[in-house]
């Protein structure tokens, strides 16, 4: 567990000393505080447009920091760091572990800073507090812990860059799975709609910009099968890595 541990901080800390981050961070909130200046442009819906945009931001946030996990492992074999914990009966799973937590940290992180400084924007520019943006940013973290399970496992078996375009593709066809067993009928759409993240379960970014409001059990139900479906990525992770050969 301590190894667990150390890893995943070791990861999260390399990452967030990078002063470009939170750069990156602030104009994103700059970003959704300018939207409430297009009250023409939008019909007087800015309000819409703020809470949309900041949904927006925090899911291109998390995407982004979620493909750290595909070159995590190979960056680290590559280097020959992560020697000494491979060599521990436990540690190949441990590793796997402590990069998943430290990265999902991060991504979370991440997306928490925007969450906030979004509210605070829309609480300056109307007085009021958005509804429902709570919900759709933590559905967004949760995608983005899905996101950085399946960089993990990409990363055991294809070279980095090839893991982060894969998990891309992965990230665009996950939020259009739903309407694939209406296109196009089958054995294969039927395999890939079971197989593949459904992050239409995720997305309720348009219903939040809208006001509606939404069921705390189905974000508590997307959240589960969010989690559920990390944690047996990362449990196949596991297993794919026990098993590569990294002399």
């Amino acid at each position: 567990m301590n190894d667990i541990i150390t890893i995943a901080q070791s990861t999260f800390y390399r990452v967030a000393r990078m002063k470009a981050l939170y750069l990156i961070l602030i104009i994103c909130v700059l970003d959704v505080y300018a939207m409430s200046t297009y009250g023409e442009l939008s019909l007087g819906l800015q309000d819409q447009l703020m809470v949309d945009c900041a949904l927006a931001l925090m899911l291109v946030v998390g995407l982004i920091t979620s493909m750290v996990a595909a070159f995590e492992i190979p960056r680290e074999l590559r280097d020959r760091t992560a020697q000494f914990i491979l060599s521990k009966p436990m540690g190949r799973s441990a590793f796997v572990w402590g990069k998943f937590l430290g990265v999902s940290a991060l991504a979370i992180f991440n997306i928490a800073i925007i969450l906030v400084g979004s509210i605070m924007a829309y609480k300056l520019a109307f007085g009021d507090f958005p509804t429902g943006i709570v919900a759709g940013g933590s559905l967004i973290a949760v995608e983005a812990v899905v996101l950085t399970a399946i960089g993990l496992f990409l990363s055991i078996f294809l070279t980095d860059s090839l893991a982060a375009i894969v998990l891309f593709v992965v990230f665009v066809v996950g939020h259009a799975i739903h309407m694939l067993p209406r296109m196009k009928p089958g054995a294969l759409t039927d395999a890939l709609y079971y197989v593949l993240p459904n992050f239409y379960n995720l997305d309720i970014k348009t219903e939040v910009s809208h006001g509606v409001d939404i069921p705390a059990a189905f974000v508590g139900l997307g959240a589960l099968y969010g989690l559920c479906y990390a944690l047996a990525v990362t449990g196949l992770a596991i297993v794919m890595f026990s098993r590569k050969d990294i002399s």
